[in-house]
C-alpha cells in the first residue's frame, strides 16, 4: 500500500513517525512518505520518500495547498495525521482524488496545548483556545479512525467519537537502537543530562536547583551537566540561562542544542541518573513522557515528577522515584544514595532494562499496528 504521514509539528525524521512507525511500516512491504511542513526536504532515506518543504511561515491555506498536492502525487491510501491542518490537507485529497482513501489520527499531545496558546495573552488567549478546540472536533469527525499514544489523552476523543475505531500504540521505543553501556557510578563524578524544551514548564529551573543543591552538600563531587535541547522565546532564555550564572566550580555545564534522533541516544548514553522534574500542572500530570520508556531502556535509575499519566502506566519504584519536583532536598537525599549506595543503584539500572526487555518495546506492540493498519488496506 501507499502510506503517508503528515505532520505540521514534527520534523521528517521524528523518532515515533520515521525511526518506529514509518521505518516499520516499510520493511512489511508498504510504500511510505513523510510530508511534513518544518524543513524543506527532498530524499529517500532507508526506503522511505521525504517530500518536505519549509511552511513555518505559511498561511494556513498554503500549508493545506502544499500538503494536498503532495498527497496528490503520492496516491496514498491510508494516510496518518498529526495534527487538525494535516487532517484538513488529507480529507481535500480524499474527496478529490480517492474516496477510498483512509484517514488516521495519530494523537501524541493535548489539542489545544499550552504551547499553541503560549504567545497570547488575555481575552485573545480563550478566544483562540475555543477557535482550535472547534478545529480539532472538526476535523476528528473527518478522520476515518484514532491512534492514541496514551490513555487519558485517548479520553475525549472515545467520549465524542464513541463509533470510530482506535488502537493504542504507545511510545516504547526499538531497542535496537538502545543498547546499554556497563553501568558504573563513579563516586567522585556525577553525569546529569537535560533534554527538550528549556523551560520552567519542562522543569528546567528544578533540574537547576537540584544540580546547585548537589554540588553544595557534595564539594568533591565533580557534576557534568549537558543540555540537549533548545530556547523557544527569549523569556524562556533569560530565565533559564540565570541559573547558569556562577554556578560552584564543581559543575560543568554544556549547550548541546537540539540533535536527530541516533544523536540524541547518543548523549543519553552519557547520563548517570536520569532527572525530569517538569512543572505538575494539568497538561503534564496527564501526559505520558516519551522519554520515560528510552530513559527504561538505558538502564539507569529514574527520577521523575509523579504524574498520573505515569503512575497508571507502570511501577517505576523497581527502576526508580516518582517525586514533588518542586523537593528539591528529597530529589538531593535520593540521589545521595545511588551515590553510596552501589547496590541499590546497580538493582535499578538492571530492573529498568528488564522491564524494557519484558514490556516497554517496539517490537510488543508492532503486531498490532500492522493488523490495525492492514485493516484499512483496500482490499479489504
Amino acid at each position: 500500500m501507499n502510506i503517508a504521514f503528515l505532520t505540521s509539528g514534527h520534523y521528517p525524521f521524528d523518532d515515533r513517525i520515521f525511526y518506529h512507525m514509518a521505518k516499520s511500516l516499510s520493511a512489511h512491504n508498504n510504500n511510505v512518505e513523510i510530508v511534513s511542513s518544518k524543513v524543506a526536504l527532498c530524499q529517500v532515506v532507508d526506503g522511505i520518500k521525504l517530500n518536505c518543504f519549509a511552511g513555518d511561515d505559511l498561511t494556513k491555506s498554503d500549508k493545506i495547498s502544499h500538503f494536498t498536492r503532495r498527497l496528490t502525487e503520492f496516491k496514498p491510501v491510508i494516510i496518518i495525521c498529526s495534527e487538525p491542518l494535516t487532517i484538513i490537507a488529507a480529507k481535500r485529497y480524499k474527496q478529490k482524488n480517492n474516496r477510498k482513501a483512509r484517514i488516521i489520527y495519530d494523537i501524541t499531545e493535548w489539542y489545544p496545548s499550552l504551547e499553541n496558546l503560549s504567545a497570547i495573552t488575555g481575552l485573545k488567549k480563550y478566544v483562540k483556545f475555543l477557535e482550535l478546540l472547534l478545529l480539532n472536533i472538526f476535523s476528528s469527525i473527518l478522520v476515518d479512525a484514532f491512534i492514541f499514544g496514551e490513555w487519558y489523552k485517548s479520553l475525549p476523543y472515545r467520549l465524542l467519537f464513541l463509533f470510530k475505531k482506535y488502537i493504542y500504540i504507545t511510545y516504547f521505543p526499538d531497542l535496537s537502537y538502545l543498547e546499554t553501556i556497563p553501568a558504573n557510578l563513579n563516586g567522585n563524578r556525577l553525569n546529569l543530562v537535560f533534554t527538550g524544551k528549556i523551560c520552567i514548564n519542562k522543569g528546567f529551573g528544578n533540574f537547576m536547583k537540584v544540580v546547585i543543591g548537589l554540588s553544595q552538600i557534595h564539594p568533591n563531587l565533580k557534576i557534568i551537566v549537558r543540555i540537549i535541547g533548545w530556547y523557544e522565546s527569549d523569556f524562556d532564555k533569560n530565565i533559564c540561562e540565570a541559573f547558569l550564572k556562577n554556578l560552584r566550580n564543581n559543575i560543568t555545564y554544556s549547550i548541546i542544542g537540539r540533535e536527530n534522533f541516533l544523536g540524541f541516544i547518543d548523549q543519553l548514553r552519557k547520563s548517570d541518573i536520569f532527572l525530569d522534574l517538569r512543572v505538575c500542572n494539568f497538561e503534564n500530570r496527564y501526559s505520558l513522557p516519551i522519554k520515560l520508556f528510552y530513559y527504561t531502556a538505558l538502564a539507569k535509575p529514574i527520577i521523575f515528577s509523579d504524574l498520573k499519566a505515569i503512575s497508571r502506566e507502570i511501577d517505576i519504584n523497581k527502576f526508580g522515584f516518582l517525586v514533588n519536583p518542586d523537593n528539591t532536598e528529597q530529589i538531593i537525599k535520593i540521589i545521595s544514595e545511588y551515590l553510596i549506595n552501589d547496590d541499590l543503584y546497580l538493582e535499578h539500572c538492571r530492573n529498568g532494562r528488564i522491564m524494557a526487555e519484558k514490556e516497554f518495546n517496539w517490537q510488543k506492540i508492532l503486531p498490532d499496528l500492522l493488523q490495525f493498519i492492514d485493516s484499512y488496506s483496500p482490499k479489504k
